[in-house]
């Protein structure tokens, strides 16, 4: 296999990945833009190290590949009670390896249309939920404090005093500093701006802000 072949097929991976990786990122799920890539890129090598190392076995390379993203999915699955959270992410995962060994056999058009395929569903079928189905309604919750003990619980006890359900959170600390993104869900008639003014009287809170 060329050079400019394997560029190619890496490249695509990379192309591949980020759009799903893209899309994860942007709704704040706990593996975003980089997993995705490094998922694709991945297992597109290890597919075309196994079809051109003499004497491999490259059915039971791919077999190998897909079987550890199970492990690596299981990692990003967290429990909440009697709720699972992440499977979608953690399908989405597996799925990309798949992708990424499309590429490395040379199945370009497989490897596309799934990947658009797969980014309709996320996106496509989120709106369709929300709106149809009525599930998974919810925004964004982001507030920037000062890093402290206590900053999460103390934010979580007036998210419950709400009724706000608390579906995902995502994490930036520094040693100073803490940005802290709450996915919720909200009951028809919460008053947001009077949920918003009981964070931001908590001490060292900066900014609050629905998204």
């Amino acid at each position: 296999m060329g050079y400019l072949k394997i560029f190619f097929k890496l490249v695509l991976a990379m192309a591949l990945g980020g759009i799903i990786g893209w899309e994860r990122e942007t709704v704040n799920k706990p593996a975003g833009l980089r997993t995705y890539v490094l998922t694709c890129l991945g297992a597109t090598l290890i597919t075309i190290i196994s079809i051109t190392l003499p004497g491999s076995d490259p059915g039971r390379i791919a077999a190998q590949v897909v079987s550890s993203m199970g492990v690596l999915g299981a990692m990003v699955v967290l429990r909440e009670g009697t709720a699972l959270r992440g499977i979608t992410t953690a399908i989405a995962m597996w799925l990309m390896a798949g992708v990424g060994i499309a590429i490395g056999v040379g199945e370009y058009f497989a490897a596309i249309v799934t990947t658009l395929l797969a980014y309709g569903v996320l996106v496509f079928l989120r709106s369709f939920e929300a709106k149809i189905l009525k599930h998974g309604t919810g925004r964004v919750l982001t507030v920037k404090a000062k890093n402290r003990p206590g900053l999460i619980g103390d934010i979580g006890s007036a998210l419950g005093s709400y009724e706000v359900n608390i579906v995902d959170i995502k994490l930036e600390i520094s040693e100073e500093e803490a940005e802290i993104s709450f996915k919720v869900t909200t009951p028809p008639h919460v008053d947001l701006s009077s949920l918003l003014q009981k964070i931001q009287d908590f001490p060292d809170i900066q900014t609050v802000r629905w998204e």
